[in-house]
């Protein structure tokens, strides 16, 4: 039932955070050579944003579950977040400078937001996922 309620809530925030990011950096500077490679308004797939953080907040959520130790879920929560964080972000950078023309200030924001958001979902999903228990 963990997994369940953590991956639900994992999707929550992902998409909470990833709304309020992107709805302040459109508007910035950094980000207006991204504007080109975006869906109009009117073509807007909402499901598959939904999809998407479903999809990531279960992963996160299965991955954590392997590999945590059960001891103190808001330390491990943030070690795990800071390691996905880093594992996700990071190279998406170098992926976004490489293969698309995009100014640099933009793609290294738009890595803070995600390594962020990927760093706060894990440890809310740390968090739910609480401490193991001794049978």
């Amino acid at each position: 039932m963990k997994t369940v309620i953590s991956t639900f809530a994992a999707a929550i925030v992902l998409f909470l955070i990833s709304f309020v990011f992107y709805s302040i950096m459109e508007s910035a500077s950094k980000m207006q050579s991204y504007i080109p490679l975006l869906r109009g308004h009117d073509d807007f797939k909402l499901w598959a944003m939904i999809a998407g953080c479903l999809l990531e907040g279960l992963f996160l959520t299965v991955i954590y579950s392997y590999y945590y130790k059960g001891e103190a879920p808001l330390k491990e929560g943030f070690i795990y977040g800071l390691l996905m964080a880093f594992l996700m972000a990071l190279p998406f950078v170098f992926f976004m400078w490489g293969a698309f023309k995009v100014q640099y200030k933009g793609v290294i924001a738009d890595g803070i937001g995600m390594g962020f958001r990927i760093f706060v979902t894990c440890i809310v999903i740390g968090l739910i996922m609480g401490k193991k228990e001794n049978k």
